[in-house]
């Protein structure tokens, strides 16, 4: 993993390149507790796992609204807090935000805390993302890769 630290206007913001399965992990895991969710939004009613699951798994995708657009544009909440890193996580179809914040004295390193998942289905190149602060969130662009012309 290589990492490129940004301090935008005051937030700390890490965007870090990352593997294809490390992602694939967080991306599964979370589909599976929004499915959970899901279930017990629906009060324990069993026979509906599958409804579950794609309805969980639809919600991590991007890129529907506008196939065309040259890039995928996000907000991102981010809080103004000192102790508070936001870290973007990004791959060739994925982009990981998570939260990491300063240890205090006696606490157990527990890593990052998952905040949000997004999928692409067009590929996206994460050299070029820019992040841009504006309001305690952060306005990110992830420019798509073009298509080989032959």
């Amino acid at each position: 993993m290589q990492g490129d630290i940004r301090k935008c206007a005051g937030i700390p913001v890490i965007t870090v390149e990352s593997s294809e399965e490390r992602h694939q992990e967080i991306i599964l895991s979370t589909i599976t507790k929004r499915a959970y969710q899901i279930f017990e939004e629906r009060e324990h009613k069993h026979g509906f796992g599958l409804d579950d699951w794609l309805t969980a798994e639809k919600e991590l995708w991007r890129g529907d609204d506008d196939f065309d657009a040259p890039d995928f544009l996000l907000v991102v909440d981010c809080p103004p807090d000192p102790e508070v890193t936001t870290i973007l996580s990004l791959t060739t179809h994925s982009l990981v935000v998570l939260r990491s914040r300063k240890r205090r004295h006696g606490e157990a390193n527990c890593g990052p805390d998952v905040e949000s998942v997004h999928q692409f289905l067009q590929e996206i190149n994460p050299a070029m993302a820019e992040v841009k602060p504006l309001n305690g969130t952060l306005h990110v662009c992830l420019p798509k890769k073009k298509p080989l012309a032959f």
